[in-house]
């Protein structure tokens, strides 16, 4: 009885810790200089924007340049400003990709097209 109770104890444990991890706020970051508010960077872009994205390839990381270069185009592109110190920059494109990856808009138009592939192969 002892350790039915104890286990119930460690799993109600368990479970409250799991919850507030849920509830926890995201943690913030304290940028050095101004940086663009998320909710800017995933706004759409303008429609010639993205037919010219479409058309051309965007610089793959098999580019022949030094790394922080690669990290200032690929920043710029995305209009994220980029300084000396570039983790800042690194942080807000991960931000920007994480947010992309977990829309439902996006999972959604992933979705379609996986859809769309998938009939495309069958018939």
């Amino acid at each position: 009885a002892v350790v039915s109770t104890q286990s119930t104890g460690i799993e109600s444990w368990i479970n409250n810790i799991s919850e507030l991890h849920r509830q926890k706020p995201p943690p913030s970051v304290h940028y050095a200089k101004n940086m663009p508010d998320i909710d800017v960077l995933m706004e759409e872009w303008p429609s010639e924007i993205e037919e010219l994205i479409s058309k051309i390839n965007l610089p793959s990381a098999d580019l022949d340049c030094e790394l922080k270069d690669y990290v200032d185009i690929i920043c710029n592109i995305m209009d994220i400003p980029t300084q000396t110190n570039r983790i800042h920059s690194l942080h807000l494109l991960f931000t920007l990709y994480s947010e992309f990856k977990n829309s439902q808009h996006f999972q959604k138009l992933n979705q379609q097209a996986e859809n769309e592939n998938l009939e495309n192969q069958n018939g």
